[in-house]
Parts: structure tokens; C-alpha cells; sequence
């Protein structure tokens, strides 16, 4: 069952904040009730070892499977898994990146009278920032981004552009962040923030208000 990143030593902030996301997003997609939600989040604060998180982390309709497993916060791949570097190529033609992968540290994109799209929402990034290094000519590269993520864009264009449309700023210091530099030249780099409709984030928003009330009342 996947659940919180192990650590031998006492259970820290990052830990307990990544079991109030992964409870948030249960919450959101109607995994938890209202009730439920309130229970773990206030066992989150009472809990003293690894094996208390884990338990919290039960899908109530699957008791051996982790709520985690589906959760769309559970964005980070171990370091050792990350590819240091990778490229995506499209000359007179097209890519298509999507599903389950793992992003590398450092991403060349070409396209060349051509384009492509990366899908990220079910990526995985490495901890910490991804760069995306993008040439275009004459063509041009989609890229969709789950919540979550922090995006940078730093890119030049010529008679084309670089635009981000639905940005959601996140305030979480752990986010993954995704820097997107390079030149668009007679063509365009789309990033569009792609996550949940509007009612889960409203529910996801309010089961993290709720953690962090609970938070201060119990002085962590």
C-alpha cells in the first residue's frame, strides 16, 4: 500500500502534510465524508509514529488500498528514479507525452514545423525544479500542468509567444516546481493549468482550511 515517505527519525511537518493533502483530496473526489475527513485530520495532530499516518491513509471502501494511491498531489518521484535528462523531437510532425511517466530533471523539446503536447497531469516530477527547454519554428508545444505544481515561464518568443492560461499559485514550499524556458520563433508555447473541476476544488480547498484550523488548536 503506497503511503508516507519513510523516515526513521520522529514524524515530521512534511510528513503530516503530505497525509492532510492526500485526506483532502479523498475529500474532494468523495472518498471521505465530512465526518470521516474530521476524524483523520484530527489523528494526524495526535499521531506519534510512521504506523499511526499509514493507518490514517485507508480507503474506508477498500480498507487494502491507500487513499493515496489515487491522489492527485502525490506528485513526486524519488530522486533516484528521475531521468537526469530527455528530449521530445517533432519536425514536420508531432509528439503526444501523456499518462504515467516520470518527467526528467532536464527536458529538451524541439518542434519544427510540427508541435506536440506533454501531458502532465499524471506525471511525476523529481523534488524540487524540473526545466523544460523548448525551441519551436513554426510549430508549437501544448503543455498541461496538474494543481499543485508551481510553473516558471521564462521564455523568448518572435512573431509567436509564450502564454499560461488557468494558473494556480501554490503556497506549499514542497511543491514541485517547473521552470519552461526557450525560444518560440513563428510559433507559440501553450501552458494551460489543468486539475480538478471546479466543485472538488472547492472541496479540497475547505477539507485544507479545516487541517489548518485543526493545526492551530492543537499548537503545531
Amino acid at each position: 500500500m503506497t503511503g508516507v515517505p519513510y523516515a526513521p527519525a520522529a514524524l515530521t511537518d512534511v510528513q503530516r502534510d503530505y497525509v492532510i493533502q492526500v485526506l483532502s483530496a479523498a475529500f474532494a473526489t468523495d472518498r471521505l465524508s465530512m465526518e470521516q475527513l474530521d476524524e483523520r485530520l484530527t489523528a494526524v495532530y495526535r499521531a506519534r509514529s510512521l504506523g499511526e499516518l499509514e493507518v490514517l491513509l485507508a480507503d474506508p471502501a477498500e480498507t487494502n488500498r491507500s487513499l493515496a494511491d489515487q491522489a492527485s498531489i502525490n506528485r513526486v518521484a524519488a530522486d533516484p528514479v528521475v531521468p537526469a535528462r530527455g528530449a521530445a523531437l517533432a519536425i514536420m510532425g508531432g509528439f503526444d507525452r501523456s499518462g504515467s511517466w516520470i518527467v526528467p530533471r532536464h527536458l529538451r523539446v524541439v518542434a519544427v514545423m510540427g508541435g506536440g503536447q506533454l501531458d502532465l497531469r499524471d506525471a511525476k516530477l523529481g523534488a524540487g525544479t524540473t526545466e523544460i527547454e523548448i525551441l519551436t519554428f513554426w510549430g508549437g508545444v501544448d503543455i498541461l500542468v496538474p494543481t499543485g505544481v508551481r510553473v516558471e515561464v521564462t521564455g523568448m518568443a518572435v512573431m509567436g509567444g509564450f502564454s499560461v492560461r488557468g494558473a494556480q499559485a501554490t503556497e506549499d514550499p514542497n511543491a514541485p516546481v517547473l521552470r519552461i524556458s526557450g525560444l518560440a520563433v513563428m510559433a507559440g508555447v501553450d501552458v494551460k493549468h489543468k486539475g480538478r473541476d471546479k466543485h472538488s476544488e472547492k472541496r479540497y480547498l475547505q477539507a485544507l482550511e479545516r487541517a489548518q484550523k485543526l493545526r492551530l488548536r492543537s499548537g503545531g
